[in-house]
């Protein structure tokens, strides 16, 4: 283990007693500036709820509703996945979907990286640890860049994706507050690798 400890210190996680909340790692800004002009394309010729440029992340673990508690203890076992780990490069790399295709959640995906998957495995496994309930479907590399979007005038496949690379860090735990005008994502501890 290094020198180099996360501050473990009272946090203020807000008033609320639960909170939704996910693990992701953060993208740079000439990713993200890639991932606005994807959405802007697809904007134009499809319907659909696209996110802003700052609410660009990768989520790594969901974790639904969790406890100021809880979220301290999974922050303390994100520190120790941290200290496995040394910053590595992601490239974005192709468009993709979840669900129907006239209500598609629409991602870039990143290149496959062994690195990334045994990190989310090693994120997986400590939520198990802490007894921290999450999404525990397998893993996928995404970044979502619209929800509920009607692809039915559109192939993703005719989208050139310009393959900019990316740092991962860290890990970030984010609070989201569900509005009629979508989520919004609030950082709230990130431990560094």
């Amino acid at each position: 283990m290094s020198d180099r400890k996360f501050e473990h210190r009272p946090r203020n996680y807000g008033k609320d007693r639960t909170f939704r909340a996910f693990i992701a790692i953060d993208v740079s800004p000439e990713a993200k500036a890639e991932l606005s002009r994807l959405a802007g394309l697809l904007k134009a010729s499809c319907h659909g709820s696209f996110p802003s440029q700052d609410m660009y992340h990768m989520t790594v673990a969901f974790l639904g509703d969790i406890s100021p508690l809880q979220a301290d203890a999974m922050m303390r076992v994100l520190e120790d996945v941290a200290e496995k780990y040394k910053p590595f490069d992601l490239k974005l790399c192709r468009l993709g979907y979840f669900a129907m295709p006239n209500a598609a959640t629409v991602f870039c995906s990143t290149e496959r990286d062994n690195t990334l998957l045994s990190l989310a495995q090693d994120v997986y496994r400590s939520a198990w640890d802490v007894r921290i309930p999450f999404d525990d479907k397998p893993f996928r590399a995404h970044i979502t860049l619209g929800r509920r979007v009607d692809l039915s005038s559109i192939r993703l496949n005719s989208i050139e994706v310009n393959h900019i690379p990316f740092t991962v860090k860290g890990l970030t735990l984010y609070k989201s507050t569900l509005r009629p005008s979508g989520p919004i994502y609030e950082a709230l501890e990130t431990v560094e690798f």
